[in-house]
This record gives structure tokens, sequence and C-alpha cells, in this order.
């Protein structure tokens, strides 16, 4: 087997890193944005590179992140609703 498959192997099963994972649930819709590139989107990049080389796990791990920080930010602004409905 050669260096070139066995790395192919490895970014295939990489996990993503903390930091990676706080970026794709803290900022699921809420995307940061590069000053010079005011179309550039953080989470939908990271994607297509995840896509591009072939990292397999942290694509379905980063998708899955988007959809659980979805649904936290949306239960946390109907939990806060519900906060400010019963207290005014």
């Amino acid at each position: 087997m050669n260096l070139e498959e066995e790395n192919r192997r490895k970014r295939a099963k990489a996990n993503l890193s903390k930091t990676e994972s706080l970026e794709f649930f803290i900022l699921p819709f809420i995307t940061p944005r590069a000053r010079h590139k005011p179309t550039d989107d953080f989470s939908q990049s990271q994607l297509e590179r995840f896509k591009k080389y072939g990292y397999d796990t942290k694509l379905k791990q980063a998708n899955q992140l988007i959809l659980y920080g979805i649904i936290f930010w949306i239960g946390l602004a109907a939990f806060i609703g519900y906060l400010v409905n019963k207290f005014s």
C-alpha cells in the first residue's frame, strides 16, 4: 500500500476536532464571513472542503452538529419566549 492510499483512508476516518465541532454546533446558520469575501459562507466552504478531500466522517459529523445546533437554538428561543411570556 502506498502513502497516498494510506492517507486517503486516514482522512476518511478522521474525526472533527473540538474547535471544528463547536463552530458547526454554535454557528449553524450564524456563519462568520470574511471581510474580503462577503459571499464566503464558512460552514458551507468547510463542508465543500470535506467532500472534496474525502473527509467522510468529518462531513457526517458536521451535518449532524449543524442539525443539533439548529434544534438547540430553536429550543433556546422557544424557552426564552416562554419565560418572557410567563414573567411579563
